[in-house]
């Protein structure tokens, strides 16, 4: 068993190390931040940004989920948690580098190299909302026990 309040700080650390651009970009609303030249609204990676602005408010309703568990339970079974993050920490560091630059192809099979730099994105951001639906069910469950528990 662990702690939920330690869950809660590890989800919250994960959300400050692996996102703070789209943090940054929430609190400040700025052109300039997300844009090549300011006001004109064009990203220098688009689906890049959107694909990691979508992880970030998933993780950002995981975080809720885990304070809101944490406030009706004092332990969480550690083999979930573990299943969460096996889930959920590879996957924040591998979209944090350019898979570009690491697959490399000859120059005649561009296309291929960006099928399977698409492909791999694919993959990991399926792995991602499989590990945060896991954990909003762990959290369901959680919650239906506890008021089950709280009627008897």
């Amino acid at each position: 068993m662990m702690r939920t309040k330690a869950t809660f700080k590890i989800m919250i650390l994960l959300c400050l190390f692996f996102f703070p651009y789209h943090i940054a970009v929430l609190c400040i609303n700025s052109d300039f931040s997300s844009s090549i030249i300011p006001g004109w609204h064009t990203t220098i990676i688009p689906g890049q940004i959107l694909s990691n602005s979508i992880k970030f408010l998933a993780l950002i309703a995981t975080v809720i989920c885990s304070w809101k568990l944490y406030k009706i339970q004092n332990q969480i079974a550690l083999k979930s948690f573990a299943i969460y993050l096996l889930f959920t920490i590879p996957v924040l560091f591998i979209g944090r580098i350019s898979l570009y630059e690491l697959i490399s192809f000859s120059s005649e099979d561009i296309i291929n190299r960006i099928r399977v730099v698409v492909f791999i994105n694919i993959c990991l951001n399926i792995l991602f909302f499989i590990g945060q639906i896991y954990f909003w069910r762990v959290y369901i469950l959680s919650k239906r026990s506890s008021e089950i528990n709280n009627l008897t």
